[in-house]
């Protein structure tokens, strides 16, 4: 059974900001899968089990907070025997344009601090699942950008990302990254934040 693990901030003052999209999407994969009000506390997640297609998983939510994602992660790889290659984390990208969408298999924290935690954690044999949320205005604080909410404009970019993004994690899954990667990854035209 693999592990989808979707980065954000807890508490509902995050919500629906930029640094919590990994959080949105894996509630649309719940959501798809029926199992949106079973999430449970485990540790320091909030996890349930779900069926996309034939693939049965588990979602996990770190709720330590960005920057310690990892000690959550390596809990969950612990107590469930995950090797890191069945591990996959969904995570907003500043560095691509919303709409955007960036699938690795393998590879660095491209700056990301909680990227760089489950690194520090479990290495980096997992694969990451970026969606863009739009660049960061050079003139603005990046920690307030992405604890920000996106434009209008930036928001209605993401929506094909949340209505294919069931199907993307299915492939990902099933067939492997690298594959979903070659049907899915994009990189969207930049608007005006």
């Amino acid at each position: 059974m693999p592990l989808l693990v979707g980065l954000g901030n807890p508490g509902s003052k995050y919500d629906h900001t930029r640094h919590n999209i990994g959080f949105s999407l894996v509630d649309a994969v719940a959501r798809a899968a029926g199992v949106e009000n079973d999430w449970k506390t485990w540790g320091s997640s909030l996890v349930c089990k779900a069926s996309v297609g034939p693939v049965s998983l588990l979602i996990a939510k770190p709720q330590t907070f960005m920057n310690l994602s990892g000690e959550a992660v390596q809990a969950l790889l612990t107590f469930y025997k995950f090797p890191p290659s069945e591990i996959a984390v969904v995570t907003d990208d500043v560095t691509l344009p919303a709409g955007s969408i960036r699938i690795r298999p393998f590879g660095g924290h491209g700056g990301h601090n909680g990227l760089r935690d489950i690194i520090a954690k479990i290495g980096e044999g997992f694969s990451r699942i970026r969606i863009g949320v739009g660049l960061c205005p050079p003139q603005q604080d990046l920690s307030n950008f992405v604890l920000g909410r996106m434009s209008a404009i930036d928001q209605e970019s993401l929506k094909p990302i949340f209505n294919e993004f069931p199907a993307l994690v299915e492939m990902g899954f099933t067939k492997s990254w690298d594959f979903a990667a070659s049907r899915f990854n994009r990189v969207t035209p930049s608007s005006i934040n």
